[in-house]
């Protein structure tokens, strides 16, 4: 018997040592330096959903809820400034289950770039991209984001791109005044950064 068990001891700590040289595979999260657009904004404290009620933000302060089923159906959450001098939209990019399955393994870049090729596409008139696509994270989502504006109007259009887990979804800001200034351009980025991090979905 005290063979027995000896020799089960002798086993168990071989195997030990044959496992302990192998190293667990452990796969990291990219990191992120600091982002150039800080979440900050008066946001008050009441949440606005989707009208599907898949998500949901915080509605920032002085910003009303609209909608317009007829001319602009795909826009589940629409918020503008009470001054409507810029809104803030959420939208699902529409694309079959596949390519959607296919688009996940690829990064947020991908789909990003996608969305930008559909707003060059279908604008009336000339896009000139500001910022090309890149990759942050903000309220512990990544998201990808590009800038462009239409022509030559100064205010500057920012798209934010992320993934629900069942689709993907693009957050637009969009500033309705010609006159906008590029430090006002900034605090409406912020503002819709704070919005993002505000971001819950159905199940949270």
């Amino acid at each position: 018997m005290k063979a027995l068990l000896s020799a089960s001891l002798l086993l168990l700590l071989l195997l030990a040592g044959c496992g302990g040289g192998e190293k667990a595979v452990v796969k990291k999260e990219p990191e992120f330096p600091k982002y150039r657009y800080a979440a900050v904004g008066d946001l008050a404290r009441e949440y606005v959903s989707t009208s599907d009620g898949a998500l949901r933000v915080l509605r920032p302060e002085g910003w009303l809820r609209t909608s317009d089923p007829k001319n602009a159906p795909s826009i589940l959450l629409w918020l503008v400034r009470e001054d409507y001098s810029a809104s803030l939209s959420f939208s699902p990019i529409k694309m079959d289950p596949g390519l959607y399955q296919t688009l996940r393994k690829e990064n947020l870049t991908a789909v990003a770039k996608v969305s930008l090729s559909l707003k060059e596409r279908n604008a009336e008139d000339s896009v000139t991209i500001v910022q090309p696509v890149e990759l942050f994270k903000v309220g512990g989502r990544i998201c990808a984001a590009y800038e462009y504006r239409i022509a030559a109007a100064e205010p500057v259009i920012r798209v934010v791109v992320f993934d629900t887990g069942s689709r993907f979804m693009e957050c637009v800001l969009y500033p309705a005044s010609v006159s906008v200034t590029p430090a006002e351009n900034r605090r409406l980025f912020e503002l819709q950064q704070a919005v993002l991090s505000s971001l819950l979905e159905q199940s949270q």
